[in-house]
């Protein structure tokens, strides 16, 4: 028997730093697009049944959106005789009751108020697969779930269908921990709530599956549904069908061999060309990418002004295979040319400041370091707190964070210092 499945779809979100021209593709690349791939993908393999481990919907605003969506693809699965089985999570507890009832019948929603139900999926040469699950009965339980499950073995193989939060004391998400899942008469745990997918394949699989595509950079990587598999004689595989059609990635580019500044623009572009050989099969339309300029180059201050100017999150390519590649965001984290040890021996502002720069990269006295950070680290908390910003709602860095804020402005600085001390000369 074959079961696809996925979680936190969240049908009505629209996926962010997408740039103008493929902003009215949105749709496409977001979780309806996402959702549409996954109902072709149960229809080609022609699998059993399509599992959803919770927030299906993005929130309760979106019924009509998310109606539409889910209704097409129910009722296409439901035309091919495929039954879909999903629980609530904390983001569709009060609309996802609503779409199973107005949508056709092949949708089931299990659980429903906080309890444990199990449907069967039959199949044709006899075998029967048991699918378990449990709905948020509200939108920040408490309780754990797992307490209310009955530990009767039994027969067939159990499929355990969960959105929770796992191995987080005092969540107000359906905690759970990973000992109890373990020891439960489950023979696989497909979980929902968190987004980077963990699942694992064995004998026994447990782990969260992941949302079904990253709608932001900080779901980077794989993302899509999983195919689980129940041989006859009980044993079960899972495997990540990458279908996400927006994909987030770093990108990083090594400056230490660069001729000229100038010669950025083109190894930017040449970078670029490389995503489609990094997919592992994955066929994404989009391709969102962080690019990090790395390495170490005497061009550090031309390659920064020249950026600034011909700014890199522009850049919107058309690369193999049609996939669309685009720059959301970019760090210049290349290193100056220059020993910094010997610099530190000078006794001069440029001396100083290579001190201060090995201190901060952890290469001085740790006291000094802890010192220095943390009085920086106060003094950005009380901008923050300032009146003027309260509204904004920023959050005041952490002490490693702290610690790149001041690396990259020592940086900057040594830089307009050895450029003054040459310009002297």
């Amino acid at each position: 028997m074959r079961l696809l499945c996925a979680a936190d779809i969240h049908l009505g979100r629209r996926p962010s730093r997408l740039p103008v021209p493929l902003a009215e593709r949105a749709r496409d690349l977001g979780p309806a697009g996402a959702w549409r791939r996954m109902v072709d993908e149960a229809l080609d393999l022609a699998v059993d049944a399509v599992l959803l481990a919770g927030d299906v919907v993005d929130s309760d605003d979106d019924f009509f959106e998310a109606y539409a969506d889910l209704r097409e693809g129910v009722e296409r699965l439901r035309q091919a005789q495929i039954p879909v089985f999903a629980v609530a999570g904390n983001h569709d507890v009060q609309v996802l009751p609503r779409l199973a009832e107005a949508v056709p019948e092949g949708f089931t929603l299990l659980g429903q108020g906080g309890r444990w139900e199990a449907r069967t999926v039959p199949h044709d040469d006899g075998a029967r697969v048991r699918i378990l699950g449990w709905s948020f009965p509200e939108s920040h339980p408490t309780l754990d779930p797992l307490a209310s499950l009955a530990h009767d073995r039994a027969s067939g193989v159990t499929i355990g269908l969960l959105h929770c939060d796992r191995d987080q004391t005092g969540s107000t998400y359906a905690p759970v921990r990973s000992a109890d899942l373990a020891a439960a008469p489950v023979d696989a745990w497909l979980l929902g709530h968190v987004h980077k997918p963990d699942i694992a394949p064995g004998p026994r699989p447990m782990g969260y599956l992941g949302s079904l595509v990253g709608t932001d950079p900080g779901e980077p990587g794989a993302h899509g549904a999983w195919l689980l598999e129940v041989a006859p004689d009980g044993r079960i595989d899972i495997s990540l069908l990458p279908l996400a059609p927006l994909r987030w990635e770093t990108l990083e580019l090594r400056l230490d061999d660069l001729a000229d500044a100038g010669d950025v623009l083109p190894g930017i572009a040449s970078a670029l060309d490389t995503l489609p050989a990094r997919l592992d099969g994955a066929r994404p339309e989009a391709i969102g990418c962080r690019l990090r300029l790395a390495g170490r180059t005497p061009h550090r201050r031309a390659i920064g002004e020249l950026l600034s100017k011909d700014e890199p999150r522009g850049i919107h390519v058309v690369l193999e295979g049609g996939v669309r590649a685009f720059v959301h965001a970019w760090t210049l984290e290349a290193q100056p040319a220059y020993d910094l040890a010997a610099l530190a021996g000078g006794s001069d502002p440029v001396g100083l400041l290579a001190r201060k720069l090995l201190t901060i990269r952890g290469q001085g006295d740790p006291d000094e370091r802890r010192t220095l950070l943390r009085s920086a680290r106060e003094r950005l908390v009380g901008v923050v707190g300032e009146r003027y910003l309260k509204t904004a709602h920023l959050e005041a860095p952490d002490t490693e964070a702290v610690a790149h804020l001041l690396e990259s402005a020592a940086l900057e600085a040594l830089d307009a210092l050895l450029a003054q001390a040459e310009e002297r000369s």
